[in-house]
This record gives structure tokens, sequence and C-alpha cells, in this order.
């Protein structure tokens, strides 16, 4: 698929100020997203740089880099596409911080240290990085978390790990991956600040917007600031495909849209090219005994 429907035109062609666009399963979100990214640049002559498109993984960055460079060649290269992770990071180094990134192995050996000087035992790795980016992406504190569980014994020697877990790594000058998002916030407190990348990325577009958390939904809120008439935020996504929730994905981000952005306006992409009637209705069955949902219909073309 290369031309787009009346669905995703509408929802391309969408100037300024704020848009939801729900896009169900096999809808042509990457395209319309990349089209709409051409269409800025092309119709609007808005600067390349001006535009910022914050997407979930590395893998689907790429893949849109990859069609924006079919469809702009150099010019695409112009454009910020990154994960909201590595948009942050990009952010950091520019502001001049100096820090190693704390991930992987390293991190396990890391928490395997305090764990035993702590003599703390009884709590699985597993739990022990959920809980903490649990926390941490819903901007918990250490002093919170451990208001949270005062009755849970558990959670409080978890409460020690997080807290000696935090002054280690300020020691030694690490952030893990949620600390790029924690430190970045702290950054945009200053107005002055804020205004600077409000100012240099005024359009930004974010995929999958019902596997943000709270830490990215408010970076990208501060990235927003106050109406602007030359300014856009245009978020797609769609409740009924969130699964994260267990990595600290909120679906409340993209239910509560109009109501966090009252003047946003909402498009819908409910045209199915992947899968045939049958399986649509199977999944419009299933999907529809969820209490909390965005209703819309599947439909397809396919026989």
């Amino acid at each position: 698929m290369t031309e787009l429907n009346e669905q995703q035109k509408r929802a391309m062609e969408f100037l300024n100020g704020i848009a939801v666009v729900i896009a169900v399963p096999g809808s042509g979100k990457t395209l319309t997203m990349t089209k709409r990214i051409c269409h800025l640049i092309q119709q609007h002559e808005i600067p390349p740089e001006q535009i910022l498109g914050l997407t979930f993984t590395r893998n689907a960055a790429k893949a849109m880099r990859k069609q924006l460079k079919i469809l702009m060649e150099d010019i695409s290269k112009r454009v910020m596409l990154s994960t909201i992770h590595s948009f942050c990071h990009f952010l950091l180094r520019e502001e001049g911080f100096a820090f190693t990134l704390l991930c992987g192995k390293r991190q396990l050996q890391f928490i395997g240290e305090i764990l035993k000087d702590l003599r703390i035992t009884g709590i699985s790795m597993g739990m022990i990085l959920r809980e903490l980016g649990l926390a941490k992406n819903n901007l918990i504190s250490v002093e919170e978390f451990r208001a949270l569980y005062e009755t849970d014994a558990t959670m409080q020697r978890l409460a020690d790990l997080f807290d000696e877990y935090e002054c280690r790594k300020k020691r030694r000058g690490l952030f893990d991956f949620d600390d790029l998002l924690l430190e970045t916030l702290k950054l945009f407190e200053d107005e002055e600040f804020a205004l600077n990348y409000r100012n240099e990325f005024r359009h930004v577009l974010v995929d999958e917007f019902q596997d943000t958390n709270p830490a990215q939904l408010e970076i990208v809120k501060r990235l927003l600031g106050e109406e602007n008439e030359e300014t856009s935020l245009w978020a797609c996504g769609d409740d009924w495909q969130s699964i994260y929730a267990f990595n600290g994905a909120s679906v409340g981000n993209i239910l509560n849209f109009k109501r966090m952005f009252p003047q946003s306006q909402e498009f819908i992409l409910s045209v199915n090219y992947r899968s045939t009637p049958q399986i649509l209705n199977a999944c419009g069955n299933l999907i529809s005994h969820n209490l909390r949902k965005i209703d819309k219909e599947l439909s397809t073309e396919n026989p």
C-alpha cells in the first residue's frame, strides 16, 4: 500500500495543534506518519530539523527512516527519528552531561553487589528490575516507595536496595535507562531550557502512544508546552494494542488523551489491510468485553 485512503489523508494533512490518531492493526499508521512528515516539509515548508518523530523501538525508528528515505532521499537525514530514550540520551549529551549507561550484565552485577553488601536475600533479580523500573517510570521516589509499602517487609527491603542503588549510581556517574527519562524531565523544569527545545522541535510525532509510561508522557507534554499556533503534537496508537503494562506502560495515556488535551482532534484509521473479515470479527467479539476502550469498528476490503 503506497496511496493513502481518505481516513489516512485527513490524519496526515492535520497541520497545527494537537491530534490523536487511533490506528487499528494493519491500518498503515507508519505510512501515514511518514507521509505526514513529507507533507509538513513539502506542502507547508516546515524545516526538516523542526520535526521530531518518537517511536517505541529502534527497529520501528529504522523502518520509518527507511520509508522516509524512499520518499525524500537525503532530506530525510535532517529529520530526527528515534526512540524516546535515544532522544533523551541525545539531549543530555547535548547539554554536557557526562555519564556511563548502566545496563545489561553490568546492571545485574551492580545490583548483585548491593544485595550482598546489604545482606538482602529472597528477592529475585527479575522482581528487583521490574519494581525499580515501575517505580521510576511512574515518577515514584524512594520515600514514596517506602510509604506505599510500609506494611510489607519484603518491599521495605527492596526500598533499602532502591535507596542504595540510586546513591551508588550517583557517586559513580552512572545512569540506567530510566534515568535518561528522569534527568531529562528535571531539565525541562527550567522554563528557558524547555522553551529552547520547543522552538527547536515545533512538530512532534509520537508512535505507539498506548505504550508510553507516565515519565514519557510528561516529557511529551513539556516538549509541547503552552498552546502555540505554529506547533503540533501528532500522537498515534491504539488502546486495543496495549500490551506493555508489565513494563510500566499506561494505556490511560491514550484513553484519556482528549481529557488531557480538550482542544485536540481525533482521527480513526479503521481499515485493516492485513486480515480477513473472519479474523476481524473474532477480534471485535473478543475486545468488546474490554471495560475501558475507545469505540471503533474494524473493517477490511479483503475477501
